[in-house]
């Protein structure tokens, strides 16, 4: 077994130490796809548990050899954007529990997020708070582009929300597969809202907030978020449309 543990959870190194049984028979189960995820009670906590399928055996190899495994990325990548001041629920632990040569299975544990909203529940606000949300949403985005970080599934529902202290702010989850570099281009940024949910308004307001936190053209702005989105659909149309004919 190997866990890598957030210092200030140290208290928790002998529950995660069983992580495979508390996940297996404790808390609630979340989501189930390949990847299951559950939260989990311990020490006045809720902990957010993602349990990764394991691998084919490529993949495997090229973990053993090149690449993290996901759930190590998934611990790393919020501790770096939380440094620079972009938040995302709070990093507790990597476990991975080796079972023969190549085989393992591996969790990421986070605290749960307080955060009420995503951006799928926008439509549920007043207009006011909308566009108060869409704002906001704008100059946070600008702040994780300058900031290098660029979300590979930036959809409505990796994007937490919530209001504190009488101010709007956000969280991203799902960041294993963000990338970290060199600021990201302006354009490239607009293209990075393609997944969002939303009708023309909402791209349109996106659009405007967006390049005003960027001191870029409005109108450039908006096209390229439009055609961004344009893009994706037809891509998700034509990706569905093949998965219904094989």
């Amino acid at each position: 077994m190997r866990i890598i543990l957030n210092p200030k959870y140290k208290h928790l190194r002998s529950y995660l130490t069983d992580i495979e049984h508390h996940f297996d028979h404790e808390g609630h189960e979340i989501y189930r796809g390949r990847d299951v995820v559950r939260t989990l009670q311990v020490a006045g906590l809720t902990l957010w548990v993602k349990r990764y399928a394991s691998p084919g055996a490529i993949t495997r190899m090229s973990w053993r050899f090149f690449r993290s495994p996901q759930a190590k990325r998934a611990y790393v990548r919020p501790l770096q954007m939380r440094e620079r001041g972009i938040m995302s629920p709070e990093p507790v632990a990597f476990v991975k529990v080796s079972k023969g040569l190549f085989n393992s299975a591996t969790y990421f544990v986070a605290l749960q997020s307080t955060y009420r909203y995503t951006m799928a529940d926008l439509p549920s606000l007043s207009d006011d708070d909308q566009q108060e949300v869409i704002a906001r949403f704008a100059s946070f985005s600008a702040k994780v582009h300058e900031q290098g970080f660029l979300h590979r599934n930036f959809s409505s529902t990796n994007i937490l929300f919530d209001r504190v202290n009488n101010r709007i702010v956000f969280a991203l989850i799902d960041t294993t597969s963000m990338s970290c570099g060199r600021p990201v281009s302006v354009r490239k940024g607009c293209s990075n809202f393609a997944r969002l949910q939303g009708d023309e308004a909402f791209f349109d307001a996106l659009g405007v907030a967006y390049a005003a936190a960027r001191g870029a053209d409005a109108e450039t702005c908006v096209a390229a978020i439009k055609a961004a989105r344009e893009r994706y659909l037809r891509r998700a149309t034509q990706s569905a449309k093949t998965a219904k004919q094989s």
